[in-house]
């Protein structure tokens, strides 16, 4: 009885140290996260893009470039440097004038996202005639419609804010920027709506000297 016992024991020690074994190695070959930029890949993209990246998915992601085998995973994220005002009328009409607009309108009729980092119309601000200036910011809303957007850097989620008296709307907006801890001083008076909207936007508010 005391030898079966034993022999069970030892049996059970050998399957858990078998299991333990193999989620270690599953674990040591889940796969990395990953970033597809839609250009050739450039050193200071890289540098200009990493910071951007790796508050959403960590500095462990990759980032990778066209061309670049992303080894069977899907990119969390797709991310064009910058949309020239030509490419931007011919997507706005549904046209791809080039290898890589057409694989952006690929991305956008099978439902994925492209996110832009820099519209060029933008940098005619001061000088385009009103109307032109403003039929490309049209076409950058039609974009979004077809779910080619501006890039959003992920928000801090504390912030610290100096101002003696909380209120609702002052909350409301940090809600808005993606704050979910907002620190204040420890004299501030956080009004009743304030706390009311802190709770429903589940934001903590802490009182800090």
């Amino acid at each position: 009885m005391n030898s079966f016992s034993g022999d069970a024991m030892d049996v059970a020690e050998l399957v858990r140290t078998v299991v333990l074994e193999v989620l270690e190695r599953i674990d040591g070959q889940t796969p990395r996260l990953c970033v597809r930029v839609l250009a050739d890949r450039d050193e200071a993209l890289v540098r200009r893009i990493a910071p951007l990246v790796f508050p959403f998915f960590g500095e462990n992601t990759d980032i990778l470039f066209t061309g670049e085998d992303n080894g069977g995973r899907s990119p969390q994220k797709y991310l064009l440097p910058e949309l020239s005002c030509s490419d931007m009328a011919d997507l706005a009409s549904g046209r791809a004038s080039s290898p890589l607009m057409e694989e952006i309108l690929g991305l956008l009729l099978h439902g994925t996202e492209v996110e832009v980092l820099d519209f060029a119309y933008r940098h005619y601000a001061d000088s385009a005639p009103g109307a032109l200036y403003e039929l490309y910011a049209a076409y950058e809303q039609k974009l979004a419609a077809y779910g080619l957007r501006e890039f959003r850097p992920k928000a801090p989620e504390t912030a610290r804010r100096r101002e003696s008296l909380i209120t609702a709307a002052l909350v409301e907006q940090a809600g808005a920027e993606g704050i979910r801890t907002l620190v204040v001083p420890t004299s501030a008076n956080v009004t009743p709506l304030a706390a009311e909207a802190a709770e429903a936007l589940h934001m903590n508010i802490l009182k800090q000297l």
